[in-house]
């Protein structure tokens, strides 16, 4: 083992849960064996509870006892009705788990799945493959090579001799194919950075130094994909490109969830001082995308087709980052608890759900969640040093009126108790055709202190751009949650399509004021007959937003909509006050909503939901006359 490896594990060898080897767990689940380990240390107990919360989820859901045996080992996802082809990433959680508790049902876990993998997904080159029939994607070797490096310097003395041998084995096959096949250019900006932590472990690991150079020339080559206020770029195609308003390819999941966790852990483990400051200042800047209850606000992202309102669906999560660095800076710590409470909410029966509201909307949990994001906490209890509590203020729980960030088109808003973003955000990830995220001066998120979300932005259009890594929708309720405004004429025309419409804001002493203006599109960028403008006006106060919305240009007998989905779960009683007002009674207090100029159609209670980010709403319709206005605010009661 290198100085290095020993030097960032200094903190797992004092607080190490057990020293047990292979033998003294083949006598067994003992009692003496579980009086052995050593309990978590109070602040990381809340990981270690999740995190065996996961882990016994999975096991409850792995293939075992069928004749033949080739299927057995894999973890059957309730919500695909597949394996997922990285199901095998759970060898090091599950490994951690059996350091934690004594039990070797976590260490025949892993070896089953591990095989399972080597049957379905391997391939002659070294690589594994994404999906054993959907997906023949190579590039997810760096994060089958990163699991099982990590398994095996952390928890490798858990496994007999025979095992442990073969999984070295394979594992330096994986390097074998990694190395000619990545470079700083290899798909988005995740798979570079992510392999400059591979070749870091592969390097202690094999005791290969070459593997240690190569993980430095990428750390270093990815330094020049910051933008100039901390955002990582790269997430999309190509990773440089600019948009016509000048924007960078920037997404918020990938970036706190799988980039700048793996930059950190490079940088601890060769002690990169260069990389570990970047780093520290990417995650304070997108630290400001926290909103209070520890979700990320990612209705933005060039990759927001997998937002879950706690992360990203198939990444790992940003706890390696923010509580590997609380020393920094003692929010990083707040950041990292805040979302862990988060996703422990929307854990049921053992697995993490892509959304607070998927449940009760009738979806089932991918496990892929609970397989990637195990992995984070894994990582939090084998390396963070024990920490006292804090409490620390996080950027958007303070009301501080604008702050803008305009590689990426966007602007933050937080005024008295309420946290909005609007975006005209240009970059298209799912070009041509569009239908990614929402652009066009779209107010693409709204949150209140007490009352919690009251809009989000979903994908303009719902598509599976990714086989196998994204749900289905299953009935027709699903629906687009973005506040627009709307014309329906054989095709649908709205505003979130516009990625040239022009987008003002200021900062007042009264609030922020946003003014967008743009054209009615198709995703394709058709136009409507008589091509119609649009005008949005949103005034955000402490009291409240007020939206003016007016549609010019329409041909005769065409009528265009103010479309608004207010975040709401169908439990929540609603009320009507003739065509002027709607009041939802959430359990932070009532929401009211007014159309202060025009009237609402006929509300229908029917909830409607969206897989991004995973939320049910109650679509509010306001219909616009020709060349006319609506006006609506959004308060809560006094």
């Amino acid at each position: 083992m290198s100085d290095q490896g020993k030097d960032l594990r200094t903190g797992l060898a004092r607080r190490d849960m057990l020293g047990l080897s292979a033998a003294a767990l083949a006598l067994g689940e003992t009692g003496a064996a579980r009086a052995a380990v050593r309990k978590t240390s109070r602040d990381l107990a809340p990981y270690s509870t999740l995190l065996k919360t996961w882990c016994d989820g999975l096991l409850n859901h792995q293939v075992q006892g069928l004749a033949g045996k080739d299927a057995n080992g894999g973890f059957l996802c309730p919500a695909c009705g597949l394996v997922h082809g990285r199901s095998a990433d759970a060898v090091y959680p599950l490994l951690r788990m059996a350091r934690t508790t004594g039990e070797t049902r976590y260490i025949r876990a892993a070896v089953a799945v591990q095989d399972w993998s080597e049957r379905h997904v391997s391939r002659a080159d070294g690589s594994w493959v994404n999906d054993a029939v959907l997906s023949d994607w190579k590039g997810i070797t760096v994060f089958r090579a990163i699991a099982l490096a990590e398994a095996l310097l952390h928890h490798g003395d858990l496994l007999d001799d025979s095992t442990r041998q073969t999984w070295r084995a394979r594992l330096a096959r994986a390097y074998a194919f990694l190395e000619p096949y990545i470079t700083i250019d290899t798909g988005n900006i995740n798979y570079p950075i992510s392999s400059a932590y591979a070749y870091t472990l592969g390097a202690e690991l094999l005791d290969r130094p070459d593997l240690a150079r190569r993980a430095q020339e990428l750390a270093h080559a990815s330094l020049a994909y910051f933008t100039p206020d901390g955002l990582l770029f790269g997430e999309g195609h190509p990773q440089r490109s600019l948009t016509p308003k000048g924007r960078r390819p920037v997404d918020l999941g990938y970036n706190v969830e799988e980039s700048l966790p793996a930059l950190a852990l490079y940088a601890l483990h060769a002690k990169d001082g260069a990389v570990l400051d970047q780093v520290v200042v990417a995650l304070r800047a997108h630290m400001e995308f926290m909103l209070p209850d520890g979700a990320w606000d990612n209705s933005w992202g060039s990759r927001n087709y997998k937002w879950t309102w706690w992360g990203s669906r198939t990444s790992d999560g940003c706890h390696p980052a923010y509580r590997l660095l609380a020393d920094r800076d003692p929010r990083f710590a707040e950041v990292s608890a805040r979302n862990l409470s988060l996703m422990a909410s929307c854990t049921q029966d053992g697995l993490l759900y892509g959304g607070p509201h998927y449940r009760r909307h009738g979806y089932l949990p991918c496990i892929h969640h609970a397989f990637a994001h195990a992995k984070a906490l894994a990582a939090v209890i084998d390396l963070a040093p024990p920490a006292a509590p804090t409490r620390a203020p996080l950027p958007r729980d303070a009301a501080y009126g604008l702050k803008s960030f305009d590689a990426i088109g966007t602007h933050l808003a937080a005024v008295g108790p309420w946290r909005a973003t609007f975006t005209d955000y240009d970059f298209d990830y799912l070009a041509p055709g569009g239908g990614g995220h929402a652009s066009g001066g779209a107010l693409s998120l709204l949150h209140h202190r007490t009352l919690g979300p009251v809009l989000a932005a979903s994908l303009t259009r719902y598509k599976v751009v990714e086989t196998g890594n994204q749900q289905t929708p299953i009935d027709a309720s699903h629906r687009p949650l973005t506040p627009r405004l709307e014309l329906v004429d054989g095709e649908t025309f709205t505003s979130l399509s516009d990625a040239a419409a022009t987008m003002m804001v200021e900062k007042g002493s009264q609030g922020v004021r946003v003014i967008a203006r743009g054209r009615l599109l198709t995703p394709e960028g058709k136009t409507p007959p008589g091509d119609a403008t649009y005008a949005l006006d949103y005034e955000l106060g402490e009291a409240g937003l007020v939206l003016t919305a007016s549609v010019a240009q329409l041909d005769a007998g065409r009528t265009a909509r103010l479309i608004l989905p207010v975040i709401s779960t169908a439990d929540e009683r609603v009320a009507t006050l003739g065509a002027q007002a709607v009041t939802v009674a959430k359990p932070g207090g009532d929401l009211v909503v007014t159309a202060l100029d025009g009237t609402f159609e006929p509300v229908d209670e029917h909830r409607i939901f969206n897989l991004v980010p995973g939320l049910e709403a109650l679509e509010l319709r306001l219909p616009i006359p020709a060349d006319g206005q609506v006006r609506i605010s959004l308060k809560t009661s006094t």
